[in-house]
């Protein structure tokens, strides 16, 4: 008798947690209506009303560029847009304004970059030891991480990996590089000159023994004047890394670098 009971209770809890769940999901989808009531969605590129992204806008986030990167192994970067007008707009509101939404698509075209990627590093791939490539992202300073409440990179590079993984190579994400204190946001510290001074040692590897010997992509959201890039270079080839490739959601284009 005491067994039934128990298997009473226990059939009455597992009906409860999944109330619960029906009804968690049913709140969340009010609180996301009554969002929508109150801050209409709109095109986070253009304001085009009733859509994350409109086509027009969704085009734009995908007209690859390279920059010279020469402290990378195939002496570029890639980027998967020029950083203006709307593909300006919809990263910082990813970004600086937590439009999580955006992932899916940024984190698309970032995966879209893979197979002209796999392309250019399978020649530096074949001379060397077969170790796993490791995607690392460019870091973010300890107030980014606090205020956004998370690892905004994270999206995009499991999208790059699973692509990565679709051409035959064998990647991981290795979060190796952490950042001293900054005063202010990489995008908003004029000219190269005084970026580089900012970032000058800020840069470093968490663990050194992860790295050595691997090859390595880093991942950043924005390249202005490729300080970021070049610093976390400097920091995994002390480490032991071979860096290959800096890669982005999109580029300053050469030339613009102060703008």
């Amino acid at each position: 008798m005491f067994e039934g009971w128990l298997g009473v209770m226990r059939n009455l809890s597992s009906a409860s947690g999944r109330f619960r769940q029906a009804a968690c999901a049913v709140a969340s989808a009010l609180a996301s209506s009554a969002l929508d009531l109150l801050a209409p969605r709109a095109c986070a590129g253009c304001g085009r009303p009733d859509l994350l992204l409109c086509p027009t806008c969704i085009s734009l986030l995908f007209r690859p560029l390279s920059v010279p990167a020469p402290a990378y192994a195939i002496g570029l970067a890639l980027a998967c847009a020029p950083y203006r007008g709307p593909v300006r707009r919809i990263i910082l509101a990813w970004k600086d304004h937590d439009n999580r939404p955006l992932d899916a698509p940024l984190g698309q075209v970032m995966a879209d970059l893979a197979p002209v990627l796999a392309r250019l590093i399978d020649p530096l791939l074949r001379s060397k030891p077969a170790k796993a490539i490791l995607v690392v992202p460019a870091p973010s300073s300890s107030a980014s991480l606090r205020r956004r409440g998370r690892v905004h990179l994270q999206p995009i590079l499991l999208s790059l990996v699973q692509s990565l993984q679709q051409q035959g190579l064998t990647v991981r994400v290795e979060p190796a590089l952490i950042m001293n204190s900054v005063r202010t946001k990489s995008v908003q510290a004029g000219g190269r000159r005084n970026r580089s001074r900012r970032l000058a040692g800020r840069i470093a590897v968490a663990d050194p023994s992860r790295l050595a010997g691997h090859p390595v992509l880093v991942v950043d959201d924005i390249i202005t004047t490729g300080s970021t890039i070049r610093q976390c270079a400097r920091a995994l080839e002390t480490a032991g890394a071979l860096p290959l490739a800096a890669l982005a959601l999109a580029a300053v284009p050469p030339g613009h670098e102060d703008l």
